[in-house]
């Protein structure tokens, strides 16, 4: 594994911590790290819900990417 996908690992398991939300709802079990064409690191994780609200890391990582203004990922890891 080369150093920036092992520098974006340990970024995504900062946040793989699973956390009860509600009995409806957790959140943490995958957590996801990318890096942009500029270098930037973002992150990103997943909410599990008994509705429609559920979201998955990568989407919620990309879409941290996108409200800063980026749009080309580099590298993308996701772990859980």
């Amino acid at each position: 594994m080369d150093e920036e996908f092992e520098i974006l690992l340990q970024e995504a398991r900062k946040y793989a911590k699973k956390r009860i939300l509600s009995e409806y709802a957790y959140c943490g079990h995958v957590s996801c790290a990318l890096m942009s064409s500029t270098g930037k690191i973002y992150t990103g994780i997943n909410i599990n819900s008994k509705c429609a609200l559920g979201n998955c890391a990568e989407h919620a990582t990309i879409l941290d990417m996108l409200k800063n203004g980026e749009s080309e990922i580099k590298k993308l890891v996701a772990t859980l």
